[in-house]
């Protein structure tokens, strides 16, 4: 990770600067006189992590901490205050300021307090890449990348049968034949399904059904008859009749509502398939 130091003071910039970084993943050390420095610096490349003085020319500490929030840079910051600055510094969490040191400093507190912000830093970013993935997987026109997504960790020959639903939901599959197919009995395939996704198999081959069809009533250019057709369903009524109990609409209305136009993953469908399961109780 990148770091850099602000500070008016030479004899803390050169202190803060000889400390064992390395031994905790800081790779390379920058040094600011000031806060317009700092701010010049911040434009020109990235850093991980910001310390800086509360106090300083040009710019407050503060006043920096608001520019990395207002840039929405993925830069966390840490301020150095006197024992006086004490409040001032903590309303500084307010500006996302992830922690702040009191002066003097100790190089053991110094590098513990860095970790430490590391450690959250790192959280910050892995979450906000499984959100990423996550939309990505949500929008994602691929119904095997949806099914990779959802059901990630899962007993893999169960995830193999998955990805198969994914790929032919639109033939004749039944629970035995996949059975039949894997080697299982129609009963400990039906069991394993429900163990290791939460749902059963026909929920599961239903919402990528759904989901389909969906995509092709929101395209408004095929007949509702070849929509259950070409996800599976033979007969049209019945087809018409399961779309309703999992929408609240039959697939004609669901064309003229504005939620033909939201998208739905196999996930939410999942979801909406519970809820209309429980309410028909």
């Amino acid at each position: 990770m990148k770091l850099l130091i602000a500070d008016d003071e030479q004899k803390i910039r050169v202190g803060m600067a000889s400390l064992d970084w390395d031994s905790i993943g800081i790779t390379e050390v920058s040094l600011a006189v000031n806060g317009v420095e700092t701010k010049k610096l911040l434009d020109q490349e990235s850093f991980d992590i910001l310390i800086c003085d509360i106090k300083m020319p040009g710019l407050t500490g503060l006043e920096l901490a608001a520019y990395v929030q207002e840039r929405t840079l993925d830069t966390a910051v840490i301020l150095l205050s006197g024992f006086s600055d004490f409040e001032y510094a903590r309303t500084a969490m307010k500006h996302n300021v992830y922690d702040y040191m009191l002066k003097p400093l100790r190089p053991k507190d110094i590098l513990e307090t860095v970790k430490h912000v590391m450690e959250n830093l790192e959280r910050k970013r892995y979450k906000e890449k499984v959100v990423r993935d996550y939309e990505v997987a949500f929008a994602s026109p691929d119904f095997t990348e949806q099914i990779r997504w959802n059901f990630h960790g899962i007993n893999e020959q169960i995830m193999e049968i998955l990805m198969y639903l994914s790929q032919h939901f639109d033939e004749a599959i039944t629970l035995s034949i996949l059975a039949d197919q894997y080697y299982f009995s129609t009963a400990y395939l039906s069991r394993m399904i429900k163990k290791e996704t939460g749902y059963s198999f026909s929920e599961i081959l239903l919402s990528i059904r759904l989901a389909a069809a969906v995509r092709l009533l929101s395209g408004k250019q095929h007949k509702n008859s070849y929509i259950a057709d070409k996800i599976g369903f033979s007969d049209y009524k019945y087809f018409s009749q399961v779309f309703k109990k999992v929408f609240g609409c039959k697939p004609a209305e669901f064309r003229k509502q504005q939620d033909s136009e939201k998208r739905y993953s196999i996930r939410s469908i999942l979801e909406l398939i519970e809820t209309s399961d429980k309410d028909s109780i």
